[in-house]
């Protein structure tokens, strides 16, 4: 490393807040049931709680007791433990710095402001230019909005430190935190039911204050549909081509531009004939994009079922984004799509809400193409496009 190199890294540092100790005790974890002198234990070494739990402040004020007793802890919003191998420890608090690696919905410029709403997913989180070990034990506490979370991983017999894994996990529970609103429904099988029976989902688009605010109105019950028209007023021309204009870079959507485009301008025209046009399009064109990239990926074009683009198009979340519990919820979805896009229809019974196969064969009922519906179609493109 070169001296220029040097003194800026150590200009870095120290910006940093950080105590150093000589010696401390080798904290392997926390026991986690009552034993008696003598008696096996179980001992947790390796977890993630939020401020939700109230173990997080059982360990938590053991923590601070050891690692922040020289510090105000009123004024702590974030901390970073490291106990090296020799058992001396540093520990990092508020200004730490980090990086937090996300999709984004939209295009950036170096230095552009990012906001929730920009948010497609969050991975992972990175200490930067704080040198960790794999012989290292490592605590970390931070704060998103009004609430915490807490990591830590402390067995190291024989066990290096995954960086790389505990990063992830790290992003996880940041991700998580962040959008724990968005959880909280999808865990809720009433709520999540209600949700997609009328049509919506944590769709991309409309995460951040859109679906928070559509979410509120499903766990409390207020007037649903003054909430969805409200979201649904936001998407005039201009945000609908913003969320287009990114399709056209795919191939398969290059490919179905001219008709894509003829339902956006039949969704424009805000009438119900308008309506009508953009959802028989899409609710048709959709499958042929999911039947399109099944068949550009694995070569399968013949004797393909719906249950084969739904499996496809699941493994795709999961690849896209390393994780069954990212935000693209590809778990959910397939849900989704089963029961709100490809659902099954039956005549005798009356089961003919409005899907690809009620719309195809013509049994869907007239006053189910809303604008409401349209738009969900359009988010359901969109978010299809986020998985290829």
């Amino acid at each position: 490393m070169s001296k220029r190199k040097k003194s800026k890294h150590s200009a870095i540092l120290k910006r940093y807040n950080r105590q150093h100790f000589d010696k401390v005790e080798n904290f392997t974890g926390f026991v986690v049931e009552t034993a008696k002198q003598g008696e096996m234990v179980k001992v947790q070494t390796h977890g993630t709680l939020i401020s939700d739990d109230p173990l997080f402040y059982t360990y938590i004020d053991q923590i601070s007791s050891i690692f922040l007793r020289n510090i105000l802890v009123n004024a702590i919003y974030q901390f970073l433990v490291i106990i090296h191998d020799n058992l001396t420890a540093d520990v990092y608090y508020n200004e730490i710095p980090i990086k937090i690696l996300m999709l984004s919905k939209r295009a950036f410029k170096k230095g552009e402001m990012v906001f929730n709403n920009d948010i497609a997913d969050i991975k992972e989180l990175v200490f930067e230019n704080i040198k960790i070990s794999d012989t290292d034990k490592l605590i970390y506490c931070f704060k998103v909005g009004w609430k915490f979370g807490l990591f830590f991983d402390l067995h190291r017999e024989n066990n290096p430190l995954n960086i790389k894994n505990i990063q992830l996990d790290i992003g996880a529970m940041y991700r998580y935190l962040s959008f724990q609103y968005v959880y909280d429904i999808v865990d809720s099988e009433m709520n999540f039911e209600t949700l997609v029976n009328d049509g919506w989902f944590p769709f991309i688009e409309i995460l951040g204050s859109d679906f928070k605010e559509i979410s509120e109105a499903y766990k409390n019950y207020p007037p649903l549909l003054e909430r969805a028209n409200r979201i649904i007023e936001k998407f005039d021309s201009e945000r609908i081509n913003k969320i287009s204009s990114k399709w056209w870079k795919n191939t398969i959507f290059a490919e179905k531009k001219m008709i894509i485009e003829t339902a956006l301008n039949a969704y424009a025209q805000d009438t119900n004939e308008g309506f009508i046009t953009c959802i028989k399009i899409i609710v048709t064109e959709l499958e042929g994009i999911l039947r399109f990239n099944l068949f550009n990926e694995t070569g399968k074009g013949k004797d393909v079922h719906v249950r084969d683009l739904l499996n496809h198009i699941l493994d795709k979340g999961k690849d896209k984004t390393g994780s069954e519990f990212s935000l693209f919820l590809p778990r959910y979805f397939l849900k989704y799509l089963e029961t709100s896009v490809f659902a099954q229809f039956n005549i005798e019974a009356g089961g003919l809400s409005l899907s690809r196969h009620t719309s195809s064969h013509g049994v869907a009922k007239p006053e189910d193409y809303t604008k409401c519906r349209a738009l969900q179609m359009i988010l359901i493109l969109d978010q299809i496009y986020f998985y290829i």
